[in-house]
């Protein structure tokens, strides 16, 4: 029994893996990463980076325009997210932090938007802290909106290019451990690999 489960796992992530490479041939993969990453810096910490890779290991020629296309989808979502909390921040922004367990970071995003705000947003990929709080909070304390989208615009990119590339350059061998470990695996590895890179 033990034996046959781990066997049916990855069948199941070899079959979710090819259906998510295949994607990146038909128009619906396009939309379904830009609705991850309008959803991510707005409502909810979707799996954009796991979207963006299969799509690259799809249609590698494309990377260009896949994270292009995540960058900018990001970056519309995050001005969404800024109206969001400038707007409705207590009645619905907050209640929707607490039910996702992440309210408890708000001090420490108000801390660095405090600091610097255009180097807070340029390293919001690379936090724990959900892109959605960067978005909202800087709504909800009326920051610059020039300043937010510019930053916006440098740490999407920084996030998304990286993970692309990354994706680009591994090819058959990305594809090879997402087939048998799956998204979440691929995306550790990639993870791993840019905070590496970066220190």
């Amino acid at each position: 029994m033990t034996s046959v489960e781990p066997q049916s796992a990855r069948a199941a992530a070899r079959t979710v893996t090819d259906r998510l490479t295949a994607l990146a041939d038909r128009p619906v993969g396009a939309v379904i990463l830009v609705v991850l990453a309008l959803l991510e810096a707005t409502v909810f910490p979707g799996p954009t980076e796991a979207m963006l890779v299969a799509l690259t290991l799809g249609r590698r020629e494309r990377v260009v325009w896949f994270a292009g296309l995540a960058i900018f989808a990001s970056v519309i979502g995050g001005i969404g997210g800024y109206f969001l909390g400038a707007m409705v921040f207590n009645d619905i922004v907050r209640p929707l932090l607490d039910s996702y367990g992440i309210a408890q970071h708000m001090d420490a995003v108000a801390r660095v938007y405090t600091s610097n705000m255009l180097v807070a947003l340029a390293t919001s990929g690379y936090t724990p802290i959900p892109y959605m709080l960067y978005t909202s909070m800087a709504g909800a304390a009326h920051l610059p909106l020039g300043t937010f989208i510019a930053g916006s615009i440098i740490g999407r990119a920084l996030k998304y290019v990286p993970i692309a590339l990354i994706a680009y350059f591994l090819g058959p061998r990305a594809h090879r451990l997402l087939r048998r470990f799956g998204i979440v695996g691929l995306v550790v590895v990639l993870a791993i690999i840019i905070t590496w890179t970066l220190l």
